[in-house]
């Protein structure tokens, strides 16, 4: 076994249980493996020192990707609340009921219990931001008036808002269950920014 299939073997058994979250592959199996390297210069004849930085920053490189991506997986696939990507309200009162009522609709399996659930987010957070002394007449205006920067979760409700407005005045639009989640999670991302959740 020469030094590049040992050192090889013992790189891809580390990202496999990377990837797989299992970690079995432990720093003393890796430390056998390259033990296991011949112990004489010989195998070295042919190659440069350049070509066994540029092996060992590649592989560093390949470990670090790996890691991350395994760890991305594993946030996508974590649910983020009690109804597949929206969270209760940590506060008490009438916020929290309506968060509730809202979240409950999202647990149905029928389409129009999701229409209903985005325009009423859409409604608890207009409220919230009238409140709290954003200015305008409307959820639309009050969203304009807002500075770049200023609310960070502006994109997303604004792209949750068009969704509701898409709901109003389009009676045969179709709303995907991953459209009414990803727009109550815009809607509860605002939430958290004014401190309301």
């Amino acid at each position: 076994m020469d030094w590049y299939t040992s050192i090889s073997d013992a790189l891809i058994s580390l990202a496999r249980s990377a990837w797989d979250g299992s970690w079995t592959t432990s720093l003393a199996d890796i430390r056998s493996q390259l033990a296991a390297l011949p112990s004489n210069a010989n195998y070295l004849t042919g190659v440069s020192i350049a070509q066994i930085a540029a092996a060992a920053i590649s592989a560093v490189f390949v470990f670090v990707i790996v890691v991350a991506m395994a760890r991305r997986r594993a946030l996508v696939a974590a649910p983020s609340g009690e109804a597949a990507g929206a969270s209760v309200p940590e506060r008490n009162g009438p916020l929290r009921q309506r968060w509730e009522a809202v979240i409950a609709r999202l647990g149905s399996t029928h389409e129009a219990d999701w229409k209903v659930a985005v325009i009423e987010a859409d409604k608890l957070v207009d409220d919230a931001m009238s409140s709290h002394g954003y200015a305008g007449e409307s959820f639309g205006d009050r969203l304009m008036n807002i500075e770049p920067g200023a609310l960070v979760s502006l994109d997303g409700l604004w792209w949750a808002h068009r969704i509701r407005n898409r709901l109003a005045h389009e009676p045969d639009f179709f709303l995907r269950y991953t459209e009414a989640r990803q727009a109550l999670s815009y809607y509860e991302q605002t939430l958290r920014e004014l401190n309301l959740v």
